[in-house]
């Protein structure tokens, strides 16, 4: 059917974690709550101050929203630096510039290396995001497989090809070409 090689930099591999973690409910629902309560940590602190100091209770809390609205910037920039320790811990060092040989047959898919092997059924495949710089597939048991675009000889033919498959599985196709970490 249809073979590549691609070997995965450590950029690559980081952007398909914060891509993984972007869509996961878990990390959303976090990222979420420890917004909020930051806020509410800064509303109690200024809460005793009220009956004390009434312009330094104001302050607190104008620091606190804020902080409140820049927070999730921060937030992104944390889970940035955690993926990218992630990536180069030794876990990962040995993924780094290996080779890997994906193969597309008429219902699964390998992928081979010097260190692994993997196969995986066409029917696992919960749906297939394109995103401006890869291709995403979202496993229904597991987490992911991706396919970045500046190793992609044919990017076009490739893109036809994963929309056809899309179609073939009834799954959804979805593009997401404005995605970007934050």
């Amino acid at each position: 059917m249809k073979e590549l090689k691609l070997t995965l930099s450590e950029q690559d591999q980081l952007e398909a974690i914060l891509f993984s973690m972007s869509k996961s409910p878990q990390i959303i629902k976090a990222r979420k709550n420890a917004r909020l309560l930051f806020l509410l940590l800064m509303l109690i602190l200024a809460v005793p101050f009220f009956y004390y100091e009434k312009f330094l209770a104001i302050l607190i809390i104008l620091v606190g929203l804020l902080a409140f609205l820049f927070f999730q910037k921060y937030l992104g920039i944390y889970y940035k630096r955690y993926g990218t320790r992630y990536v180069r811990s030794q876990e990962f060092k040995n993924r780094i510039g290996l080779v890997h040989t994906i193969t597309f047959e008429d219902d699964h898919l390998e992928i081979k290396s010097d260190q692994m092997e993997a196969k995986y059924q066409f029917n696992q495949f919960e749906y297939i995001t394109e995103t401006s710089s890869a291709f995403f597939i979202k496993l229904k048991m597991a987490d992911q497989l991706f396919f970045p675009k500046n190793q992609l000889s044919e990017i076009a033919e490739f893109k036809v090809f994963l929309q056809q498959l899309c179609q073939r599985l009834q799954i959804d196709y979805r593009e997401e070409l404005n995605w970007k970490w934050a």
